[in-house]
């Protein structure tokens, strides 16, 4: 099954937050990559909620601990692109069945 999203969700969503160039931000930096990567493969509505639930809590855990401020314009951005994303999977999967 093909899981292509609409143009530009996987890169807005990947470039959402913005990560310090020490060692600690590029640990974060690659973690981060790797949740937006489960959201891209998700293929049911359960696993991209799961996936959604592990990136919301990191960039909270990340703005609650210090290392992210806090940024309504970010959060738009992952919200918004998640959301293109769920939108994208509910058309497929209907479209399927």
């Amino acid at each position: 099954m093909s899981t292509q999203p609409a143009t530009g969700y996987y890169d807005s969503l990947l470039h959402a937050p913005t990560f310090s160039s020490d060692p600690t931000g590029k640990r974060q930096a690659e973690r981060w990559k790797r949740l937006v990567d489960d959201i891209h493969k998700s293929t049911t509505e359960q696993d991209l909620r799961e996936a959604r639930g592990k990136a919301e809590g990191y960039i909270i855990g990340l703005v609650e601990c210090g290392h992210l401020p806090p940024d309504g314009e970010r959060d738009y951005v992952i919200l918004s692109s998640i959301h293109r994303r769920e939108d994208f999977l509910r058309t497929l999967l209907a479209t399927l069945n």
